[in-house]
This record gives structure tokens, C-alpha cells and sequence, in this order.
């Protein structure tokens, strides 16, 4: 008997978990579900820009190409209107007859349009584009809207086959707050980085 006391006293000591170990590792979990939520959000942001980074670049690769063949066949070579004039593959959400921009609501997440004419968007010099021809005139943008609803647009000339450095048209509230939490941290916004351009 006095042995089986013994055990029930060990028993009771050493069973279970107390109360403020629990709040601990529940503190501790909600902490680093925190900071992995935060990551993922950014990494599919990231993921997203990278994507649309490769989209310009294949463009621009393709109508130098483009260019290049005319010239080789002996014809008259000259850059086309569109700059999606011609593409292996057209990205994803491109709208070929688009003749209106983005407008930044959820239904048109993900568009992308050539719209040709730059009247309504004012003077874009050749320093603001990112290229160095003095005789860089704005043909038409490229748009494209992000999934948080961020519209984003690049100068296209179609004389010289230029597309030009990336332009914010539209920021989305998330972005407006996430480009703040950045600054805070002393981290460069999208608008700050340097963008290569042809």
C-alpha cells in the first residue's frame, strides 16, 4: 500500500503541463505563425514582380529579335506598334483588344494591355524612362495590374523598339501600407530601386 501512495505522489507531480507553460508555447506559436504569415505574403509579392520583370525582358529580347531577323530576310525592318506584336507566348491575363487601362478594382487583376497613344498620360522624358536616346518619344504604356491591385505601366517607343523603365500608375492601399512599414525599416520601396531598361 505505502508503495502505491509513493507512485500516485510521483504520478501526480510529473503529469501534465501547468498553465503558464500552455499560454507560453501558445504565445510562442502565435509569434511565429506571425512572422511566416509576413514572409509568404512578401515572397508571393516578390515572386510576382519577378515574374512581370521577366515579362518586360522577354519583350524587349523579342523585338530586338524580331528586328534583327528583318534585317538578316532582307526586309524592311522597323519595331512594331504593339510591343506584344509577335511574342512566343503572351503572358497570362493579356488582353489583346484592351483599349483601356487597369483601373485598379479586383476585376481586373492580373490584365495586361498595350495601349497606344500617350496623350493622356503626360510627358515622359527619356531620363524618366531610363535610356539615354535624345529622340525617345512615347508610342504608347504597357500596363499591367498586380494582384493586390497595384497598376504598373512602361513607356514603349515604337521608332526605336525602347520599352522603358517601370512606372507606378496606381498604388493599392495594401501596397501604400506595406511601402510604409518599409520606410520605418530603413528598406528601399519599389519606386527607389533602380530598374535596367534596354
Amino acid at each position: 500500500m505505502s508503495n502505491m501512495k509513493i507512485s500516485l505522489k510521483f504520478l501526480r507531480k510529473e503529469a501534465g503541463f501547468t498553465l503558464i507553460e500552455m499560454i507560453m508555447v501558445i504565445v510562442i506559436i502565435g509569434i511565429l505563425a506571425s512572422v511566416a504569415a509576413q514572409k509568404m505574403i512578401t515572397a508571393t509579392d516578390e515572386a510576382e514582380i519577378t515574374a512581370e520583370e521577366a515579362t518586360i525582358e522577354n519583350m524587349r529580347s523579342n523585338l530586338v529579335n524580331n528586328f534583327g531577323n528583318s534585317l538578316i530576310q532582307g526586309a524592311s525592318a522597323e519595331f512594331p506598334n504593339d510591343p506584344f506584336t509577335n511574342l512566343s507566348k503572351v503572358p497570362s491575363g493579356y488582353n489583346r483588344r484592351g483599349n483601356t487601362k487597369p483601373t485598379g478594382q479586383e476585376a481586373t487583376d492580373s490584365t495586361w494591355v498595350f495601349i497606344n497613344g500617350a496623350a493622356n498620360e503626360g510627358r515622359v522624358t527619356a531620363e524618366q524612362a531610363g535610356t539615354t536616346l535624345t529622340n525617345f518619344s512615347v508610342t504608347g504604356f504597357i500596363y499591367h495590374q498586380r494582384k493586390d491591385s497595384t497598376v504598373v505601366k512602361w513607356p514603349y517607343d515604337s521608332a526605336n523598339g525602347v520599352i522603358g523603365r517601370l512606372m507606378i500608375d496606381k498604388t493599392s492601399p495594401l501596397k501604400q501600407e506595406q511601402d510604409q512599414e518599409k520606410v520605418k525599416r530603413g528598406e528601399p520601396i519599389e519606386g527607389q530601386k533602380r530598374l535596367k531598361t534596354r
